[in-house]
C-alpha cells in the first residue's frame, strides 16, 4: 500500500498539519519532544493500532477545566496494491472522549478492527528490548504478527484473556466464601474448558507464524552477518514443550486437550489468597528463545548481536507480509536508525527499498538527499518542508 497524504487536527501537540507523502522515504526530523513521533503515531492509529500503548485521553490536547475538549481528527488517504489509483480515506476522530473510525464512510466498531487490513510494520526503540526484555513483549510481538495475517487470532487472544480473568475471580470467591466452593468449582470447570480450547487455538496461531518468522529471520541474519553467525529461534511452550524444527500435531485435538488438562491439574491450586494465586501454565507463560551459534542470546549475546536480532525480526515481518499477502507493507521507523551502526543502518535501508518508509530522526544529515525522499523539519508541532513537494491530494 501507499499512503498519499494525511491531515491531522488537535492530536497531542499537533494543532493542524496537512502533509503529502512520496512513495519512497518520508522523514520527520528535529529536536526531541517537537511532534515527530506524534505524527508517526497518528499514522499508525489509522492503520489499526497506535504503536505506543497510550490511553485515548492522552491524544487530546490540554484544555482548561470546564472547557470542552477540542475534537481530535485524523484523515489518511491511501491506495492499496490490489486497486492502484483508487483513493481510500480513513477517518479517525475523538469527540467528547468517544472514538469513531470510518474507512470510505463505512464505520468500524474500533480502530483495532482495521488492524491487519492495512499491512504495515513498526520499528520503535522499545523493540530493541525484544530479546532481553520481559517475555510479555515477545508474546505481544508474535501475537501481532499473527493478527496482521489472520484476524481470527484476535478471538483466541480475547477469549483466552477473559478466561484467565474469570478463573482468578472465581478463586477469589473461594477464598471469600468457602461454603460456595461446589458451585464455584462448576464454573471453574466451564472456564477451564474455554481456557484450554482457546489456549490451543492461541498456541496454534502463534506457531503457524513463528515457523514463517523462524525461517525468514534465519535467512536475513545470515545475510547481515555474511554467514559468520548462525541464528536459531525456539518457541517455548510450558504445555507442549520446546518447538524449534517440528511443530506439534494440531490435528490431534484430543491429545492436545489431554496434555493441557494434565498440566493444569499438576500445577494449579485454587483457594489461595489473591496475592498468591497465579495460573502457572498456559499460553500466557510461553516465550521465544534466540540462539547465536547455539548460545542463548538473551543471557550471553553482545549488545551488537541483540540489536541485530531485534532488527532482523522486524525486517522478517515485512518479508512475511510481502511473500504471503502479495502486498508491500508501509514501514514506520521511530528513532531507531540512530541506534544502529553504519553497517546495520545500510542493511535496513537496502532491505526496505521496495517499501514506503516513514522515519523520525533528530538529524537530517543521516540521510542521502538523492532518490525518492521527502523531509519535514518539526518544531513545536508544526511541519516545515525541507524538500519540495509534488502533486496535491484533497482529504476533505
Amino acid at each position: 500500500m501507499i499512503i498519499r497524504a494525511i491531515r491531522v487536527e488537535n492530536f497531542r501537540n499537533i494543532k493542524e498539519a496537512e502533509l503529502e507523502f512520496c512513495e519512497g522515504v518520508n522523514i520527520f526530523y528535529g529536536d526531541n519532544a517537537q511532534g515527530k513521533t506524534n505524527m508517526l503515531e497518528a499514522i499508525s492509529l489509522c492503520l489499526g493500532k497506535g504503536f505506543r500503548r497510550a490511553r485515548t485521553a492522552s491524544f487530546v490536547p490540554f484544555h482548561a477545566e470546564g472547557e470542552d475538549a477540542p475534537e481530535t481528527s485524523i484523515s489518511l488517504l491511501f491506495e492499496s496494491d490490489a486497486a492502484p489509483g483508487k483513493e481510500n480515506v480513513i477517518s479517525y476522530k475523538i469527540t467528547g472522549g468517544r472514538v469513531s473510525v470510518e474507512m470510505n464512510d463505512m464505520p468500524f466498531r474500533t480502530a483495532a478492527d482495521l488492524y491487519g487490513e492495512l499491512k504495515h510494520v513498526v520499528f520503535a526503540p522499545e523493540h530493541l528490548q525484544l530479546i532481553k526484555g520481559a517475555a510479555e513483549l515477545r508474546r505481544y510481538y508474535i501475537d501481532n504478527i499473527a493478527l496482521m495475517q489472520n484476524k481470527a487470532h484476535k478471538r483466541a487472544v480475547t477469549d483466552y484473556t477473559a478466561a484467565l480473568k474469570q478463573l482468578a475471580a472465581l478463586n477469589n470467591e473461594i477464598v471469600a466464601s468457602p461454603d460456595t466452593v461446589r458451585n464455584t468449582r462448576d464454573m471453574i470447570g466451564i472456564w477451564s474448558d474455554i481456557l484450554i480450547r482457546q489456549g490451543i487455538n492461541l498456541t496454534y496461531g502463534r506457531l503457524k507464524y513463528f515457523e514463517l518468522l523462524r525461517k525468514t529471520a534465519i535467512k536475513l541474519y545470515d545475510e547481515l552477518t555474511v554467514g559468520r553467525e548462525e541464528l536459531a529461534l525456539m518457541y517455548r511452550s510450558n504445555v507442549f514443550g520446546d518447538v524449534q524444527d517440528e511443530l506439534p500435531d494440531f490435528n490431534d485435538k484430543d491429545g492436545l486437550y489431554a496434555s493441557y488438562v494434565d498440566m493444569l491439574n499438576k500445577h494449579q491450586t485454587y483457594g489461595l489468597r489473591p496475592s498468591e494465586f497465579r495460573i502457572k501454565v498456559g499460553a500466557h507463560k510461553d516465550d521465544l528463545m534466540f540462539f547465536i551459534n547455539d548460545i542463548n542470546a538473551r543471557e550471553f549475546g553482545s549488545q551488537g548481536q541483540i540489536k541485530s536480532i531485534s532488527l532482523i525480526l522486524k525486517l522478517a515481518e515485512a518479508e512475511i507480509i510481502r511473500a504471503y499477502n502479495n502486498e508491500t507493507p508501509v514501514i514506520l521507523l521511530d528513532e531507531v536508525l540512530g541506534e544502529l551502526d553504519a553497517k546495520r543502518r545500510d542493511y535496513v535501508v537496502n532491505k526496505l527499498g521496495r517499501s514506503q518508509v516513514f522515519i523520525t530522526s533528530c538529524d537530517y544529515g543521516e540521510f542521502d538527499n538523492s532518490g525518492d525522499l521527502r523531509a519535514w523539519l518539526v518544531k513545536k508541532g508544526q511541519f516545515h518542508f525541507h524538500t519540495s513537494g509534488w502533486g496535491r491530494f484533497n482529504l476533505l
